[in-house]
């Protein structure tokens, strides 16, 4: 063990010696490294652990070349958003956080090594919540972007990386979110000026934290007004609605929701009563032809 060094060699040991793979070891040791202490009596130490580094990297590379994968097939589910971003931009955080899944969180560059899955339930509405391996990174697949419906670029603190990452979306057809990530690490002065420049450059974009869950909820409901879906509850002559709504695209008709519950039924349905945002009053009688808007309640009468 070397001498004199200070609390972040220690605090970078220890966590070299709890390392579990492969990637952390080599991080772990790189900052032992940079941060062992700099003298002649030192040098014989610095050397073992850079032979020991280079050893991890000669296997790390050993590994690659053996044509080793870990790409798997993904069905997709519901509305499918992916989350594309360069290393340490906070993806895997913000999938904790959006969804039910617990990826790996790690300062470390590249962690994410195959695309990890989350569902994410927004008042009754699923969408398939895809963490990509990071940009730049050797298990990155952008076939898995082109064909997302919903694309979140994920963003560390400001927007400098957005020109990098737009030209990746040539064959996208997805719409777009902008997630500025790590809000908590910005001062109100630079928040402010951020929104500034969001607002001038007329971008679908919003800051937040996955830290501290700044605008979690807000960045849902952004993603739910993205997926163009309308819920539409359905209820029994006296009863309370179905507390599991119908999920249809927005502008969908009466004749569609009937439809959608059971192939002909439209033709079976002697009246519709609608109550809710796309109706005039409780209770209104309406045509087939009548657009419902997001959260009406329908019901319906048969012949």
């Amino acid at each position: 063990m070397t001498v004199n060094a200070g609390p972040e060699y220690f605090a970078a040991e220890k966590k070299y010696l709890a390392s579990k793979n492969i990637d952390e070891k080599i991080f772990y040791l790189q900052e032992m490294i940079r941060n062992a202490p700099k003298h002649k009596s030192s040098e014989k130490f610095i050397a073992e652990l850079k032979n020991r580094l280079r050893r991890f990297l000669e296997k790390k590379e050993k590994a690659k070349k053996s044509g080793k994968t870990t790409k798997k097939t993904i069905k997709k589910e519901h509305t499918q958003v992916v989350l594309l971003g360069f290393t340490n931009s906070g993806k895997s955080s913000l999938l904790s956080k959006l969804t039910n899944a617990k990826p790996e969180i790690s300062p470390i560059q590249f962690t994410t090594k195959e695309p990890i899955i989350g569902t994410m339930d927004y008042e009754g509405i699923k969408a398939q919540i895809i963490d990509l391996p990071s940009i730049g990174s050797e298990f990155f697949d952008i076939g898995i972007v082109n064909t997302a419906d919903i694309i979140l670029i994920v963003l560390e603190k400001s927007l400098d990386d957005l020109d990098k990452i737009l030209p990746l979306l040539s064959k996208a057809y997805g719409k777009q979110i902008i997630a500025i990530n790590k809000s908590d690490l910005l001062s109100p002065e630079e928040q402010r000026k951020l929104n500034e420049k969001i607002k001038s450059k007329k971008l679908n974009a919003i800051i937040i934290s996955s830290e501290t869950s700044y605008n979690i909820e807000q960045l849902k409901q952004k993603i739910f007004e993205e997926m163009q879906v309308i819920r539409i509850y359905t209820k029994e002559p006296s009863k309370p609605p179905s507390p599991i709504p119908l999920i249809l695209p927005t502008g969908s008709t009466v004749k569609d929701a009937a439809e959608s519950i059971l192939k002909g039924f439209s033709s079976k349905i002697k009246e519709a009563r609608v109550t809710g945002p796309s109706s005039k009053f409780p209770n209104q009688i309406v045509g087939l032809s009548h657009v419902l808007k997001d959260k009406d309640i329908i019901e319906f009468k048969t012949k």
